[in-house]
């Protein structure tokens, strides 16, 4: 396991070229192609979301009051700490409930890869996935009592395999399988 800072995720631009997203995580070849990836994303305006055909998305809010999004026309509410899921065929704009927010998404591609977003806030809580990012202040313990401390928008990555027992703070534990 490895913490990774949030000025290391890898900052790339939207496919629709609106705005930014900077990577926590994928499976990312050499050739560029990836089946999943995690990414915090700033909403700064009202606007579209990129049309990404064939990928499943999910998405999370983790800073700001929220957004409501239109999803090829059936309205959404994405209040803070709510996962929502939706298909990236879709045709989806973003309306921002009172400024800017950002967001953690997780993208997989249909039939190659399914995933998850579980949110975790209790202390004690054991959680097993594979990216763990902190929307706050945040301390998990592994089973052999090593700490890992994060600040809001760090990973800890390569967390499969491992039980972690969070000691306080908020998280969003992410999990992805290949089928």
């Amino acid at each position: 396991m490895r913490v990774q800072r949030f000025g290391e995720h890898r900052a790339m631009p939207w496919a629709n070229g609106l705005g930014t997203s900077y990577e926590v995580a994928s499976d990312r070849n050499v050739d560029d192609v990836w089946t999943w990836r995690v990414a915090i994303a700033p909403v700064v305006l009202d606007g579209p979301f990129s049309v990404l055909p064939g990928v499943d998305r999910q998405l999370v809010v983790i800073n700001g009051e929220g957004m409501t999004l239109s999803i090829d026309g059936e309205i959404v509410e994405c209040p803070p700490g709510r996962v929502v899921r939706f298909s990236g065929d879709s045709v989806t704009i973003a309306r921002l409930v009172d400024g800017p927010v950002v967001d953690l998404g997780l993208m997989t591609v249909r039939g190659l890869v399914t995933g998850s977003m579980v949110v975790v806030g209790d202390v004690g809580d054991v959680v097993e996935s594979d990216v763990l990012v902190a929307i706050g202040d945040t301390v998990f313990e592994d089973e052999h009592g090593r700490q890992y401390r994060l600040g809001i928008k760090d990973a800890l990555l390569d967390v499969r395999g491992h039980q972690l027992a969070l000691l306080n703070g908020l998280a969003i534990a992410v999990h992805v399988k290949a089928l």
